[in-house]
């Protein structure tokens, strides 16, 4: 997950997920948060912020917002992306066991880089500049013994 500050699951989500300082690993089944600098070319490095995330060892991107490249980009890593998260990295977790979040497939042409905050049209679906659409409910879950979430 994109961080702005904190430690641990206390830490906040940031809205911005390529500008964000750091991303918080998040280890569900030793239920430890570490957390990685964002050293990609946003600040100043030569990597892309999606592989500054991928060589954390993450299967699945909890952020709040997210550009339809990067989107491109994670899917393109195997990793599944979910938005709309906020708060803390806890409440961000909660919400993703709780189905709360908005999974993010190849065919999200612009991610879910929310105009106006990321809010929900009334039918599940998300404005993006003027035309919607909506995202399936599915399972991205994997089933492995070291798997992470960022």
């Amino acid at each position: 997950m994109p961080i702005t500050d904190g430690d641990g699951l206390d830490a906040s989500v940031s809205q911005h997920f390529g500008r964000a300082p750091a991303f918080a690993v998040y280890d569900p089944d030793a239920e430890t948060v570490d957390v990685v600098d964002n050293d990609s070319h946003h600040h100043g490095g030569n990597r892309s912020p999606p592989s500054v995330v991928a060589e954390t060892g993450a299967e699945t991107l909890i952020c709040g917002n997210l550009g339809g490249k990067a989107a491109e980009r994670f899917d393109a890593l195997g990793i599944d992306v979910y938005c709309d998260a906020d708060g803390t990295v806890r409440d961000a977790i909660e919400a993703l066991r709780d189905g709360e979040l908005t999974p993010v497939g190849p065919d999200d042409d612009d991610g879910c880089d929310h105009e106006g905050g990321g809010h929900h049209d009334e039918d599940g679906g998300h404005g993006h500049g003027g035309g919607g659409h909506s995202h399936s409910d599915g399972d991205h879950g994997h089933d492995g013994d070291d798997h992470h979430d960022v």
